[in-house]
């Protein structure tokens, strides 16, 4: 194998890693550290929606509630994508899953970005569990994807990369939630 041929293959392996990584275990470390920072806004969100609703506030336990709920709903997304993870990748193969598995998050997005519109803060607690599935399928498939996808001196190297984006993604969401 020339020079200009291992160049390409590196080439084509790194956007492979860059690829994979920024479209799933990066999205995972992101969406851990981020939800701190919208916590208030999110909670008078909630609040001020449930008192259109009915026309009495929710107190601040019953806030307190919901906010944890929204939050712990994120990893039970990710249980139900990691148990789904073995059987899609057996189903569709690892790069259709992970093309497949963006549906998720990108449903999330749009539910996200309208739930104030709808004036319902359940939208929210619906993003964030299929925010989990996306995690939970990206965090078992990725790194099967990657392993088959380098070449047999590189297994290491590449499987590392999923930790590393996982962090890279953590850094950014608490960047990004300073105030």
């Amino acid at each position: 194998m020339n020079k200009l041929q291992r160049l390409l293959q590196n080439k084509n392996l790194i956007l492979t890693v860059c690829a994979a990584g920024i479209g799933g275990t990066f999205q995972y470390g992101y969406n851990i550290s981020i939800i701190n920072a919208p916590t208030l806004y999110i909670q008078t969100f909630m609040n001020k929606t449930w008192l259109e609703r009915t026309g009495a506030p929710l107190g601040s336990g019953m806030v307190l509630l919901l906010w944890s709920f929204t939050v712990s709903v994120y990893p039970l997304g990710g249980l139900a994508g990691a148990v789904a993870a073995g059987p899609m990748a057996i189903a569709l193969g690892r790069k259709m899953s992970l093309l497949v598995n963006n549906v998720f998050v990108v449903i999330a997005a749009i539910l996200s970005g309208f739930s104030q519109m709808a004036k319902s803060f359940e939208m929210i607690v619906l993003s964030r569990f299929l925010t989990g599935v996306n995690a939970g399928v990206s965090m078992n498939i990725q790194p099967m994807y990657l392993a088959e996808s380098a070449p047999r001196k590189l297994r290491g190297a590449v499987a590392l990369t999923s930790a590393s984006f996982t962090a890279l993604g953590l850094v950014l969401g608490q960047v990004v939630g300073l105030r």
